[in-house]
C-alpha cells in the first residue's frame, strides 16, 4: 500500500462495525485534545480507537543488548535482557482493515521490550517481563514505525509522541506465510516474512508502550484479542551457532531506516513468530 495523503473532510461513521463485547467493554469518550490537520482544521476523535479484523504478523528477534540500550529514551528505561548479552526486538506488521472513524491502513512497529528500573527497583529478569501479565514496569519502546496513512501519522505524533513516518508498506499473505515489504522513496527498508503455521493459541493481552511527548516520558495501554499461530525456536536462545542455516525472517535493505536497524545487530532467525488473521484491538490515550 502506498502512503495515503488524502484526509477525509469528516470522520467516517462506522460504529455499527464494532458491536463485539470486546469493544463494548471500553465505552467511547471524546478526546480532551484535538488533532491539528495540515490545513489548520481541528478534529476530535473518540477513544479508545477500535480496530477489527486486523491481519497481524510478528517476529521476536534477538539483538545486541548494548546497541538496544543506546536506543533507550532515558536512563530509567532498560531493555529486557536475554542470554548472552542480548536483548529482544519485536517487528510487528499490521493490516488494519476496520478502524473506528477512519480508513484502513498498514503499519509496522519495530519495538524493544523494556522495563522501568524505578518501578521494578532495578531488577531485570531475562525474558520474563513481556511474558508475565502485569509485570511491574514492563512495556515496549518504539524504535521505528513506518506506515501508510498521513492522518494516522499525525495522530501518532500529536497524541502519543510516536515516531510514525510515511512509507510504502505492502502486505501479502499466502497459505504458508505473510510477507511485508517496507520501502521509502523506492528504496528497500526491510522485508518481514512470518510463517502461517504453528501452535494455535488464544490471546487476550494488555501491553504498555513508553514514549516521549513534549520532552516527558509518557505511557499508554493497548489491548488485543485473537487466535494466533505461534512458533518458538529455542535454539536461537540457547544454541545460536546452530541456527545459521535456519529460515531467516528479516531482511534489511540499504535505506536510512535499514541502516538504523543494522546498528542493533539483529539475528534474522526469530526466537518466536506469531500470526493472526482476525485480531481485535483497542488503543488508548496516554495515562
Amino acid at each position: 500500500m502506498l502512503p495515503l495523503l488524502e484526509i477525509s473532510k469528516s470522520l467516517i461513521s462506522n460504529q455499527h462495525l464494532f458491536t463485539d463485547t470486546f469493544f463494548k467493554s471500553y465505552p467511547l469518550r471524546p478526546s480532551p485534545q484535538d488533532l491539528t490537520l495540515p490545513d489548520g482544521r481541528c478534529r476530535n476523535y473518540q477513544f479508545p480507537t477500535y480496530f477489527d479484523k486486523v491481519q497481524f504478523s510478528a517476529g521476536v528477534f534477538l539483538c545486541d543488548y548494548e546497541q538496544a540500550a543506546n536506543h533507550m529514551p532515558n536512563s530509567n528505561t532498560k531493555p529486557v535482557s536475554a542470554l548472552g548479552k542480548r536483548a529482544m526486538v519485536v517487528v510487528a506488521s499490521y493490516q488494519y482493515r476496520n478502524i473506528h472513524q477512519m480508513k484502513g491502513y498498514n503499519e509496522v512497529l519495530v519495538m524493544i521490550p523494556v522495563v522501568n528500573k524505578e518501578v521494578n527497583k532495578g531488577v531485570n529478569i531475562p525474558l520474563l517481563p513481556p511474558l508475565i501479565p502485569g509485570y511491574p514496569g514492563a512495556g515496549y519502546h518504539v524504535v521505528a514505525l513506518p506506515m501508510t496513512s498521513l492522518e494516522n501519522m499525525l495522530r501518532g505524533q500529536q497524541f502519543w509522541g510516536l515516531p510514525k513516518a510515511l512509507h510504502e508498506v505492502v502486505i501479502d499473505a499466502s497459505e504458508s506465510s505473510c510477507v511485508t515489504h517496507i520501502k521509502s522513496e523506492g528504496e528497500l527498508d526491510f522485508v518481514l516474512r512470518i510463517p502461517i503455521h504453528g501452535k494455535t493459541k488464544k490471546t487476550n493481552q494488555k501491553n504498555r508502550v513508553f514514549s516521549i511527548k513534549d520532552n516527558n516520558q509518557i505511557q499508554f495501554k493497548t489491548h488485543f484479542k485473537g487466535v494466533s499461530q505461534n512458533t518458538t525456536n529455542w535454539n536461537v536462545l540457547i544454541r545460536p551457532k546452530k541456527v545459521a542455516k535456519d529460515v531467516r525472517c528479516l531482511e534489511l535493505g540499504d535505506s536510512p531506516l535499514a541502516e538504523t536497524l543494522k546498528t542493533l545487530k539483529i539475528n534474522p532467525v526469530p526466537f518466536q513468530t506469531r500470526y493472526c488473521n482476525d485480531l481485535k484491538s483497542c488503543l488508548f490515550l496516554p495515562d
